[in-house]
């Protein structure tokens, strides 16, 4: 990774020197200083090397190979990301391309841009769940989402009333989006036997036994 690196720095008229006071590269042109911290992948270990770095410069870059995938992954993004809101430059090694450094972004101040579309999803969300069923920070568990919590009362209510029309359920329910619930059947719970008129299937009764503690706080 190196000596492509120091190629690439020499081309644009810098003296290139290789550990130098614990810095991985230091590159110097007439009054611009510059330093470079290479890592085979980026990691926690290269951020705390960057912030060190920019106590003595401003000019500071992340030097890392392409990953398979290129610059397409969620994480070469969130990596630039974080590198743009340290304040640091990018640097990349493509090493399916004849050793090719690019340089990515230059140091520069950053900023924030708020994803309002998410921010709207995240709140729309929230408001529409009842309770907190969920654990955080867990993973491979299953999240009770807003529409989970929705269409839980409506294969309840058909546990307990037997087969019944969707009118029914969303007046006794007092839930709007009931029939589209019913009738769109994401999670396998619900089969219509007539028209309009809907039961629970086997799927949902394995569902309601595996989480029936959970199911007890939302139908009670």
């Amino acid at each position: 990774m190196y000596k492509p690196l120091k190629e690439f720095l020499e081309r644009r008229g810098y003296a290139v020197h290789s550990e130098v006071e614990g810095v991985d590269v230091i590159a110097q042109k007439d009054d611009e200083f510059l330093v470079v911290e290479m890592k085979i992948c980026f990691n926690l270990q290269l951020v705390y090397q960057l912030i060190e770095r920019l106590k003595i410069t401003d000019q500071v870059y992340a030097y890392v190979p392409l990953k398979k995938g290129g610059r397409w992954p969620k994480s070469y993004k969130r990596m630039c990301g974080l590198l743009k809101r340290l304040h640091c430059g990018l640097l990349t090694l493509d090493q399916h391309a004849r050793k090719t450094v690019v340089l990515e972004f230059p140091p520069a101040p950053f900023v924030s841009r708020k994803n309002y579309a998410k921010k709207r999803l995240a709140l729309k969300e929230m408001e529409g769940r009842s309770l907190d069923l969920n654990q955080a920070g867990s993973t491979g568990e299953l999240l009770f989402t807003s529409y989970k919590e929705k269409a839980i009362r409506v294969a309840m209510y058909l546990y307990e009333n037997g087969p019944v029309s969707t009118r029914k359920v969303r007046e006794d329910l007092a839930m709007e989006k009931a029939a589209d619930i019913l009738k769109n059947n994401y999670l396998g719970w619900f089969e219509r036997i007539s028209h309009g008129v809907y039961r629970i299937t086997p799927d949902f009764e394995f569902f309601r036994i595996k989480y029936q503690d959970k199911i007890h706080q939302l139908w009670r």
